[in-house]
Parts: C-alpha cells; sequence; structure tokens
C-alpha cells in the first residue's frame, strides 16, 4: 500500500471521528436527538433531580404521548449551571440542521437572567425565549437593560421554581406531577367549560376587555367586575366554589405576595377592602387549573412564597399561572386564547401572541408613535419581559365540541277522515363530537305542548312529528298566525347556543268540505228551513182569515146584552 493511500485512510478516519465528536459536542447535543416531533428540553435541578426521577418518567411519558420528543438532563450535565450556560446548552438544540425545538421546561433552581429599564428591575425568562437576540448591560451592574431582537423569541419557556414557596422542594414537585398527570388523563374533577373573571376598578376604568378572550376556551364564564362586589371576602368565596373554573382571569393591585382590592369613595380618591394572601391559595385549595395573573410582581419567583407559585404548587388543582415578575398592565389576550381554542398548548398559544405584541412593540418604535389605546413605550418593554409561565407549557386549555341543534319547527293544518288537525314537526342535529342527551320543549304560542328527553350520538339526527293534544283552539283561534317556539336545553360546554332555540309559524283555518261531503247537513237544514217557514205560514193564515173576527164580534153582543139587563135590574 503506497503512502498515499495510507494518508488518505487514515484522513478518513480522523475526519468520521471528528464528525462524530462534533455531533456530541456542547454538553451532549446532537443530530440523533431529532425526530419529527416538536421537541422539548428539559432542564432540572441536579440537587432535586433524583428526589423527582420517578414523577419525570411518567411526566416524559405523557409529554410523548401528546405529540412531542422529551430531552431531560441535570444542570451538572453542564458546562456550568450560570445562565449562560443554560442559554448555550438551548442554543445548540436550535442550531441544529432542521431544529425542531419548541419550548424549554425549567425545573428547579435554575439560574434567571435580570432586565431594568427606568426604575424597573426584575427577572426575565425571555432571556432562554429569544435565543438570537442581543442583549446588552451598559452599565456593567449585572443586569442587562438593552435587548434587540427583531424577529421575536423562539421558543417558550416554563419554570417550576418552588425553592421559595412554603414547603419541601421535592414533595411539592411530586405533587405537581402527579396534578399534571391527572389532568392529561382528563381525571381532574374541574369543569373545563367554566372560567372566572374577577377584575377590579382599575381594570373596568381602563375598559378591559377579559370576557371575549376567555369565551374561546370557556363557554360559561362567571364574570365579577362590580366596584362594590370585588372584595377580598368575595373573591375567596368565588375560590370555594364547589364546581370550579378552568380558567382564573384576575386583575387587581398587589405585590409578589399579596393583593387587595380598590372600592368607591366618594370622600377618598380610594379605599381597600381586604387582602388575599398567597397562603390562602393553601387554606382555601380553589378548583382553579390555570390563572391568568394581572397583579404586579405575580409571578415574582426570587421571592418567597410568591403568589404565582402559592397558586400553582400549594393546592390540589393548580397546573399553571401567567403573571409578571415586575409590575402587570393592562394588555388584550384575543389571540392567546383564541390560538388555545384551535387547539394549540399554552406554551405554543403564548409565544404566538408575544411574537405579535412585539412586532406591534417593533412597529409603533420605528414610527415613533404609540396608539393612545395601546401601552407607552415604556410599559411596553416591561411587559415584553417581565411576563412569565409559571407551570408546564405544553398543557392545553381542554375544550370539547358539544353542539346540539333543533331546526326545521313546522306546522300545518291538515284535514284528514273529515277533520281539521294540526301537525307540528321539528329536527334536532348532534354536530358535536359526543353522544348527548338533552330536554326538548315545544310551544305554540305561550302554551307548552310538547317535552320530553332525547339522546343523539355523535352526527345523528332525528325527526319527531306531533299533533298537540287541544289542537281546535289553534285552528279556530280568532288570531290568524300562531307562533311556534322549539328548544333544546343547553349542554354544558356547548358554545354556539344561539341554534338551540329555532321558531315557525301556522295560520288558522277551515279547510272547508267539498258539497257531496257535506249533503246531509244541506238536506238537514233545507228541511228545517221548510218545516219552520210552513208553520210560520199557518200561522199567518189563520190570522188573517175571517172567523176570528166573526167570534170577536159575537163576544161583544153578548157582554152588551149581560150589561144592558144589570142596569134594568137596578132601575
Amino acid at each position: 500500500m503506497s503512502v498515499k493511500t495510507v494518508l488518505l485512510v487514515g484522513f478518513v478516519l480522523a475526519a468520521t471521528l471528528l464528525t462524530a465528536c462534533l455531533g456530541e459536542l456542547s454538553f451532549g447535543v446532537s443530530a440523533d436527538s431529532q425526530s419529527d416531533e416538536p421537541l422539548v428540553v428539559v432542564i432540572v435541578d441536579s440537587e432535586i433531580y433524583d428526589g423527582i426521577k420517578m414523577s419525570l418518567r411518567q411526566y416524559e411519558e405523557d409529554v410523548e404521548k401528546s405529540g412531542f420528543s422529551v430531552n431531560v438532563t441535570e444542570t451538572n450535565k453542564l458546562l456550568n449551571q450560570t445562565k449562560e450556560a443554560v442559554k448555550t446548552y438551548l442554543q445548540e438544540f436550535w442550531s441544529l440542521v432542521n431544529s425542531n425545538l419548541c419550548g424549554a421546561l425549567l425545573i428547579g433552581d435554575i439560574a434567571e437572567a435580570w432586565y431594568e429599564t427606568g426604575s424597573s428591575k426584575f427577572p426575565t425568562d425571555v432571556y432562554y425565549m429569544d435565543l438570537d437576540g442581543t442583549w446588552i448591560d451598559t452599565d456593567g451592574n449585572g443586569v442587562y437593560d438593552k435587548h434587540s431582537d427583531r424577529s421575536g423569541p423562539e421558543i417558550w419557556v416554563g419554570r417550576l421554581k418552588v425553592s421559595t414557596v412554603n414547603g419541601e422542594a421535592v414533595d411539592l414537585l411530586n405533587r405537581y406531577f402527579e396534578k399534571n398527570h391527572r389532568y392529561r388523563n382528563q381525571l381532574s374533577s374541574v369543569p373545563w367549560w367554566r372560567a372566572l373573571l374577577y377584575m377590579d376598578d382599575f381594570g373596568v376604568a381602563q375598559n378591559h376587555d377579559g370576557v371575549t378572550p376567555l369565551r374561546y376556551v370557556a363557554p360559561q364564564v362567571v364574570v365579577v367586575n362590580k366596584g362594590l362586589e370585588t372584595t377580598a371576602e368575595d373573591y375567596k368565596q368565588r375560590l370555594r366554589d364547589e364546581v370550579g373554573y378552568q380558567w382564573l382571569y384576575l386583575m387587581s393591585h398587589g405585590n409578589a405576595t399579596d393583593h387587595t382590592f380598590q372600592i368607591p369613595s366618594k370622600e377618598t380618591y380610594y379605599e381597600w377592602d381586604g387582602t388575599v394572601y398567597s397562603s390562602d391559595y393553601e387554606i382555601l385549595d380553589p378548583r382553579v387549573c390555570f390563572y391568568q395573573l394581572f397583579v404586579c410582581s405575580a409571578g415574582r419567583y426570587v421571592e418567597e412564597d410568591y403568589l404565582a407559585g402559592a397558586a400553582v404548587f400549594r393546592n390540589d388543582y393548580g397546573l399553571l399561572a401567567i403573571a409578571s415578575t415586575g409590575d402587570a398592565y393592562t394588555f388584550p389576550y384575543n389571540g392567546f386564547y383564541r390560538a388555545m381554542s384551535e387547539g394549540e398548548v399554552i406554551g405554543a398559544a403564548f409565544l404566538q401572541w408575544f411574537k405579535n405584541a412585539a412586532a406591534d412593540y417593533m412597529r409603533y418604535t420605528s414610527a415613533n408613535s404609540f396608539p393612545s389605546n395601546t401601552l407607552h413605550s415604556d410599559e411596553y418593554e416591561v411587559l415584553l419581559h417581565d411576563t412569565v409561565i409559571i407551570g408546564d407549557p405544553t398543557l392545553g386549555s381542554h375544550i370539547e365540541d358539544h353542539d346540539i341543534r333543533i331546526v326545521g319547527v313546522t306546522g300545518m293544518i291538515i284535514n284528514a277522515s273529515d277533520a281539521e288537525t294540526l301537525t307540528v314537526s321539528f329536527t334536532v342535529e348532534n354536530v358535536g363530537d359526543f353522544s348527548e342527551t338533552f330536554n326538548v320543549t315545544v310551544h305554540v304560542d305561550s302554551d307548552l305542548v310538547y317535552q320530553s328527553r332525547l339522546t343523539l350520538e355523535s352526527g345523528g339526527s332525528r325527526t319527531v312529528t306531533f299533533s298537540p293534544v287541544d289542537a281546535s283552539k289553534y285552528i279556530w283561534s280568532d288570531f290568524i298566525q300562531h307562533r311556534i317556539r322549539g328548544e333544546i336545553s343547553f349542554l354544558p360546554g356547548e358554545f354556539d347556543v344561539g341554534n338551540n332555540v329555532c321558531f315557525g309559524h301556522f295560520e288558522s283555518k277551515k279547510i272547508y268540505r267539498s258539497l257531496l261531503m257535506r249533503l246531509p247537513e244541506v238536506i238537514f237544514a233545507v228541511s228545517g228551513i221548510l218545516v219552520f217557514g210552513l208553520i210560520c205560514w199557518s200561522f199567518l193564515r189563520l190570522l188573517m182569515s175571517d172567523r176570528p173576527l166573526h167570534y170577536a164580534q159575537k163576544g161583544l153582543r153578548r157582554v152588551g146584552v149581560r150589561v144592558k139587563a144589570a142596569l134594568l135590574r137596578r132601575s
């Protein structure tokens, strides 16, 4: 073998080994870890990994069943445990060809980045969401104060931070993953179709619309937004609701560990009516899965017993909270909830909403003009850096398609068997995904003429035809037009209830029979008229004859003779 051949073979082997090594470079990230499913990277604090290892295995299995691939690593497998090392690890996944990285879940004490704008300083997880932007600390104090990224964040990030929550970290996390597993397998008893909107005075004054977005995910929204109603005691009573809510949309003043409610006052600008503390979310154990907290610093996970952490980790139902680590601002979340209604998980829906908000900010900044009905520049900057997800963003808002409708309500007067009858018909259809049992009622004018309980399979339909028991009152009514109202009961979780009622009309009128069919009646009527006429004719003839006059004259003569005889006797 020639020297050139040996060198060539050696070069090929070396290149192969180098390629393999490069594939495993950057803390174990390789192209082999890719799959067609969107990838979720889970980074776990090594200090607690062993204590939650079994829960993590169940979690990984659950997430993969829902359509993701999962990569779990401990912090001691990274180059170091700084925020830069964590971000570099995520960037390595992102830089792979055809990367499917969609999000990251940070479990335990994973380093946080800090950002400041004006006098506000807060932790930001946008640092991990934005994988290709520029972050600058202009004054060298360890806090970023300038961020440039025109494309918006690339991934979503969720955080399970429990070291600042009252309780043992391992116990809290194992409990959380157990709740997570129950929810994914639809073992939770919280009704998905209910949501609670609790908006204190300031939100109402800002004309903030929370009802519209919530109705994308919950057909039944309980709204509490009257000035005198929104109090701490009333709010806690709502949290005690035995039925529960899948989403709670809260807007009130507060800080990292408590929130309070403003009440109207004629004497001063504002007064306060009670405080809700983070500990109340453990004591009350609210039947709520997801929280949207417009409360300043409610998501500030570096603070002891922060509100979002208490709501998610210290009760039997909490799974996720969207909150702020600094100031909270009223901002529409319609796009976020709409995306969930279309099937996106919370992380993907949040990322869509965030990208749109960032694009608005860039557009307004470039034009140096912020519309009067939007946030100011500094408020936008805070909003786009201090909003965090506490919980697992691979969860989705559970939504079911229940839809029953009633169509074709009609009424018709029919002549059958020589009699007029009223026939009413209607059709019910199940255009949802589930078998449904429901009540049906039909009214003619204000009278209930039909009620029943029906069952329809998904995609099924049924037409019902009947005659009201006392139909004559409508057939021979003085009113010409009659209204029919068919109605089916609302189903729990039914979004489109506008087609649960349907109206129809019919006219009351007599349908005459043929002359042949009415001949007996005609003969009877004619005979009666002839008999009556004969009687009347005979009576009149008697009255007009001479004999009655003769008898009258004779009677008068007799009376006169008698009177004359009486007068002679007296004389």
